[in-house]
């Protein structure tokens, strides 16, 4: 096996989706499943309607979780990662929009629907590995510094 922060850095390249959860202003919370890629580091890019739920709570707050896994059967197979930190709408890039593109295998047929989403960015500050390959509740955290980019 991999170094741990290594193979987070894989599980995330190897995943889809991520279940993106922000704090409800009148309490409670809410949970929504989003297409994503990787961009420098750990951060999490994604695009979506800067009008949905999730987008204003991020407005907001500045703040979200996530949980990235991949799908399994067994307990013992379970791998993912659960992360906290600064969420915000952030400047288009192309790289970003075009490795996105790629990774869905979009090509130009959804050119019209990116041009009307806002990108957004999920700068982790916790981060968990949970790996029960390793052994049943194996984890390991780290925490990263702000990074002040927004």
């Amino acid at each position: 096996m991999k170094e741990p922060l290594a193979e987070a850095a894989l599980l995330l390249d190897s995943q889809r989706t991520m279940v993106l959860s922000v704090a409800l202003e009148g309490g409670g919370s809410h949970a929504a499943p989003l297409y994503f890629v990787r961009g420098e580091g750990f951060a999490l890019y994604w695009l979506s309607s800067a009008e949905s739920l999730h987008s204003r709570e991020i407005a907001r707050t500045g703040e979200a979780a996530a949980a990235v896994f991949r799908p399994s059967r067994r307990w013992a197979d379970l791998r993912g990662l659960q992360i906290r930190g600064r969420a915000a709408r952030v400047r288009r890039s192309r790289a970003l929009i075009e490795k996105y593109k790629a990774k869905f295998g979009l090509g130009n047929e959804l050119d019209r629907v990116i041009a009307r989403s806002a990108l957004y960015v999920l700068r982790p500050r916790w981060m968990r590995l949970i790996d029960n390959r390793r052994g049943f509740g194996w984890n390991m955290e780290w925490e990263f510094p702000e990074s002040g980019e927004e």
